[in-house]
């Protein structure tokens, strides 16, 4: 299941999760596939966000990698490489 803003919907997606109204009724259920004409009715009904069903892609390790190092270029507080250490890690372990 992926949670998505409802500006990132797109026809065919399929809902993983009933979408729910303030009074608590359900007014979408889920496996319902996603088409122009209901987006555009969410957004009415102030709809922001939506679970569909999939698994999030992860971006390239390499990608997130150089990003880390682009953000933490002008850190020289032993802190904040000490959090930039363990982001790397974490990133190195997400990719295994």
């Amino acid at each position: 299941m992926i949670k998505i803003s409802l500006d990132k919907a797109k026809p065919g997606m399929k809902l993983a999760q009933e979408i729910i109204n303030d009074a608590g009724m359900i007014i979408v259920p889920a496996g319902i596939e996603l088409t122009h004409s209901l987006i555009d009715k969410l957004a009415r009904m102030n709809i922001d966000v939506l679970y569909i069903e999939g698994k999030r892609e992860l971006p390239p390790k390499e990608e997130v990698l150089k990003g880390l190092e682009e953000r933490f270029k002008k850190i020289n507080d032993p802190q904040t490489l000490l959090i930039k250490q363990a982001l790397k890690e974490h990133f190195e372990e997400m990719y295994q």
